[in-house]
């Protein structure tokens, strides 16, 4: 018996600081499902661009900072569900000419799926 949709959390991707450079890198794995929320932190002691096609900058978090992304805050309708698409890689880069000397990146996500 279904009972509509469940949500649960998909494995942490991470990137220490020391793998930061002035070009970009990914961050863990490729996404694995449809992601609904995702919470990108950057922990290090530096600026960072975060990109998901690995050349483009999208995103500027400053050091110690986060954004959280709700892609269902106002309830997609079910036939045009947002989503993060399966396959996205996350990339970062530092922006200074002083790379981080502490911390990590990282991307946290929520799936929702059909479930019981």
């Amino acid at each position: 018996m279904s009972f509509g949709k469940k949500a649960s959390w998909d494995v942490i991707r991470e990137i220490a600081f020391g793998s930061l450079s002035d070009s970009y890198a990914a961050i863990g794995s490729a996404t694995t499902k449809n992601t609904r929320v995702v919470k990108i932190t950057n922990n290090t002691d530096e600026t960072v661009y975060v990109s998901i096609d690995g050349t483009t900058d999208m995103l500027k978090l400053p050091e110690n900072s986060f954004q959280l992304w709700d892609l269902t805050a106002n309830k997609a309708r079910e036939n045009l569900p947002q989503f993060i698409s399966i396959g996205t890689v996350f990339y970062a880069r530092h922006i200074t000419a002083v790379a981080p000397a502490s911390g990590w990146v990282s991307i946290e996500t929520l799936v929702v799926e059909i479930g019981s």
